[in-house]
């Protein structure tokens, strides 16, 4: 088995010229829209391994779907049920508790009051992290404060792990909901604890999820991307590398899995051959970003790295900007 698919399927891509080779997640082919026949060092259509999807990354094709869409354009009509095993799907399906076909809508997360009279820990927080700056609290897209009312009001199953936790969520921490509603991040207001943060799962999507902020530019292909919430909020509101009026948005997805949190972009927000800026902690090297540039020179166009010199990373301050060129290969 590889994924959800009988072994058969990567002998029938062979056959059929699509060049498949396997990742951690995916099945990558040659994409019938845009590269058949046609000779290349990489190809750009991704089929999920734990999902009946395809997408290709390749800017101006975009093509993506069900995998009986896919095969219709191969074979001249569905076959995937000869290739998927349907007892893993069953499998993928319990496991992520809610499988989103592309055509279906995720469903709507509710929002509880934020109640800052309850939670001036939390508000005090807010405002530290966010130097104090102007900004109500009520303007903060997705912020949670009452954790018990969020899991309640929004029917969130509470298994043995949440239940162990729930209460200390409750008091320590603040949320944030990601884009499209699959994720609540939530941080902890105390940084002398060990436990500094918590992802809690809502419904499953077929993509990384991620924290967005605006910038200035809805036109820009520029795209500026962050480990912590904090840090994209810190450059959004002080422009300390002065490009927020060439910027299209700002990114976090708690982790420095920087290439799936830009497949995510370019899959949401459609913006193919992206200009990546990585607002990077200091613990991880330059040559960490090579290797991301070189394994991935097709999915984004320009590359650049700041560190914060003063601190660990750019919601530190003072905060002293130094830029990496990321070349491509």
């Amino acid at each position: 088995m590889i994924g959800i698919y009988q072994d058969s399927f990567i002998d029938y891509l062979k056959e059929a010229g699509f060049k498949p080779k396997t990742t951690t997640n995916n099945i990558v082919i040659v994409c019938p829209w845009c590269e058949y026949q046609k000779e290349k060092s990489h190809y750009h259509l991704y089929i999920a391994l734990d999902a009946p999807i395809f997408h290709c990354f390749y800017a101006g094709c975009e093509e993506s779907g069900l995998l009986r869409k896919l095969l219709k354009k191969i074979e001249g009509h569905d076959i995937s049920d000869t290739f998927i095993d349907s007892e893993k799907l069953k499998e993928f399906k319990k496991k992520r508790e809610v499988f989103v076909d592309k055509d279906e809508q995720l469903r709507k997360v509710i929002l509880p009051d934020l109640k800052t009279y309850r939670f001036p820990n939390k508000e005090l927080y807010i405002k530290k992290r966010l130097k104090f700056s102007n900004i109500p609290l009520e303007s903060i897209k997705g912020l949670i404060f009452d954790v018990e009312e969020f899991i309640k009001v929004n029917q969130i199953p509470v298994g043995e792990s949440l239940f162990r936790i729930q209460d200390y969520l409750h008091s320590n921490f603040v949320g944030f909901l990601t884009e499209h509603a699959t994720t609540a991040i939530f941080r902890n207001i105390d940084p002398t604890q060990s436990m500094k943060f918590y992802k809690l799962k809502i419904q499953f999507s077929n993509f990384l999820d991620y924290y967005k902020l605006p910038g200035n530019s809805p036109k820009s292909k520029k795209i500026v991307l962050a480990e912590g919430i904090f840090d994209i909020f810190s450059e959004n509101i002080f422009d300390h590398l002065n490009i927020k009026d060439n910027v299209k948005l700002y990114a976090s997805a708690l982790s420095s899995k920087y290439t799936g949190l830009i497949h995510s972009i370019i899959f949401y927000e459609q913006i193919f051959k992206p200009d990546v800026v990585v607002l990077s902690d200091n613990g991880v090297s330059v040559d960490y970003y090579k290797k991301m540039r070189k394994y991935n020179n097709h999915i984004f166009d320009k590359f650049s790295v700041y560190y914060n010199k003063a601190g660990k990373d750019f919601n530190d301050t003072p905060l002293i900007p130094v830029k990496e060129i990321i070349k491509s290969y």
